[in-house]
């Protein structure tokens, strides 16, 4: 039997919506003689681009996800982002959308927003992904459709690898200027130090007067002794 998720292959998860019914309690109602129900809450899969509605209870659609995540079918955070709809779902929120809404995106009119979330296109990613058998559905124009969302797409990956260059050259810039800070004050006290230094009165400084200086003033009073060499006489 093929799992739940074959349909799920595509790069992008299926659309999953939520929905509580009342189902009867059989054994409470032999219990009370009477009809008795519960809820149930069931979980409504359409597969990506796909008219298809699976339904399952939630409990064991959970358990498929599990062995399919366990068998590498589907990545694990498409289990999280389900179970976390399922969430908001009990919470009485609307369920968080994986990517950026169709609904309001200026791009495409919004007869066209409608058209693509009728068909479970909810996002821009997954317009962008939509397969040939998706474009068929949305008819004349699916094509152009899917270009401008991977367009789009693209230019915002663009804008965002920009965007995180800029900052990294403004955290360069930064850190030299902080640099260039850092060597003006060592600049500035070494420059207050040295005025300091030549304000103050000079100690222990001998001046030398521009006078000449005569031999007699590096020879003793004295005549030096002349010596005759031996075995020679004046």
């Amino acid at each position: 039997m093929a799992s739940a998720l074959d349909e799920q292959r595509e790069d992008r998860p299926a659309y999953v919506r939520f929905e509580r019914v009342a189902v009867e309690d059989i054994a409470e109602s032999l219990k009370a003689g009477h009809y008795v129900a519960k809820d149930i809450d069931m979980a409504l899969i359409t597969p990506p681009y796909s008219k298809d509605v699976m339904k399952y209870k939630v409990k064991a659609w959970f358990d498929i996800l599990d062995q399919d995540v366990r068998n590498g079918r589907i990545p694990e955070s498409w289990l999280a982002r389900y179970k976390e709809s399922y969430a908001a779902f009990q919470k009485g929120q609307d369920m968080p959308l994986i990517g950026t809404a169709i609904r309001g995106w200026g791009i495409i009119s919004p007869a066209q927003q409608e058209t693509l979330i009728k068909m479970s296109i909810l996002t821009v990613e997954d317009l962008a992904a939509i397969n040939d058998e998706g474009i068929k559905r949305v008819g004349m124009g699916g094509l152009d459709l899917k270009n401008k969302a991977k367009a789009w797409l693209l230019q915002l990956k663009d804008n965002g690898a920009i965007a995180l260059q800029m900052a990294d050259l403004q955290k360069k810039f930064a850190n030299q200027e902080a640099l260039i800070n850092n060597q003006n004050e060592k600049i500035e006290t070494m420059t207050r130090k040295l005025a300091m230094y030549e304000s103050e009165p000079q100690q222990n400084v001998v001046s030398i007067d521009s006078a000449t200086i005569s031999i007699s003033d590096v020879l003793d009073d004295e005549e030096p002794e002349i010596l005759v060499p031996r075995g020679k006489k004046g």
